[in-house]
C-alpha cells in the first residue's frame, strides 16, 4: 500500500519442461525476466554468494582468474600504521602495544573489521554447510580451490584465522579494528587511513567463543 506498486502471483509448479522461459501478459505486452527450469539451477547463486566473502578478504591480494574485471586490486591496508602494525586507540603512540591483525573480511559497508558482526556472518556460513554439505565443492573459483578441502570452509577459516589474532594472551577479545573517522576511498588498496584496534569486550569475546565451538564441530 505505501509503495502503490500493484502485484500478482500464480503457480506455475506444473511447468516441468527443462528450457528458458519468461512470462508475457498479452494485452500490454509486458514480460518478465527470463528464468530457467532445469536441475542445478541455483549453483551459480550459490557460488557467487560464497565469492562475495572472497571479495571483502583483507590484506590480500584480489586478482586474477579469482576475482575479475574491475574488481581486481592489490593487497589493502597493510601499509604504515594499518593491520600489521595495529595500534591500540587507548594508547595509539605506544609501539610495545601493535598487532599484527591483517586478514579476514570487510565488513558489510566499510573497510573496518567487527567480530560481533563476523559472528552472525561466520555461523550461518557453517549452518549452511551442515544443513547441505553435498552442495559445496573444491572448485568454486577461491584461491584455496583444489586444496581438498570444501571451498566453504576455506573461506570461513579466512575469517576465524583473524578471529585468533583479535584474541589476546588472556583469552579475550578485542571488539573491532577500525579507522576513527568514517574515511574510506575506492579501491581498498588506496586507502591509507590509520587503523586501531578497540579494547577487549565481553561481547567480542562471547562472540568469538561460539564461532570457535560452532567451527570446531563442523570442521571435525
Amino acid at each position: 500500500d505505501q509503495s502503490g506498486d500493484r502485484c500478482w502471483s500464480f503457480d506455475f509448479s506444473a511447468l516441468t519442461e527443462l528450457g528458458r522461459f519468461y512470462v508475457l501478459e498479452p494485452g500490454t505486452g509486458q514480460g518478465s525476466e527470463v528464468f530457467e527450469i532445469r536441475p542445478g539451477v541455483y549453483r551459480p547463486v550459490l557460488r557467487a554468494a560464497l565469492r562475495m566473502f572472497t571479495h571483502q578478504r583483507c590484506g590480500t591480494p584480489k586478482a586474477a582468474p579469482f576475482i575479475r574485471g574491475c574488481w581486481t586490486d592489490d593487497a589493502c591496508h597493510l601499509g604504515p600504521g594499518q593491520d600489521l602494525e595495529c595500534r591500540s586507540i587507548l594508547d595509539p603512540t605506544n609501539v610495545d602495544l601493535e598487532r599484527d591483525l591483517s586478514g579476514g573480511w570487510h565488513d558489510a559497508g566499510d573497510y573496518n573489521k567487527y567480530v560481533n558482526y563476523a559472528d552472525e556472518a561466520v555461523h550461518g556460513v557453517l549452518d549452511a554447510f551442515e544443513v547441505a554439505p553435498h552442495l559445496w565443492s573444491d572448485s568454486m573459483g577461491l584461491p584455496e580451490s583444489g586444496n581438498g578441502v570444501p571451498d566453504v570452509l576455506d573461506e570461513v577459516a579466512w575469517e576465524l584465522e583473524w578471529f585468533l589474532k583479535m584474541q589476546g594472551r588472556t583469552g579475550a577479545v578485542a571488539h573491532k579494528l577500525s579507522v576513527t573517522d568514517w574515511s574510506g576511498t575506492s579501491p581498498p588498496s588506496m586507502d591509507p587511513g590509520p587503523r586501531y584496534y578497540a579494547p577487549d569486550t565481553a561481547s567480542a569475546t562471547i562472540s568469538c567463543c561460539g564461532a570457535f565451538a560452532h567451527a570446531a564441530i563442523v570442521f571435525s
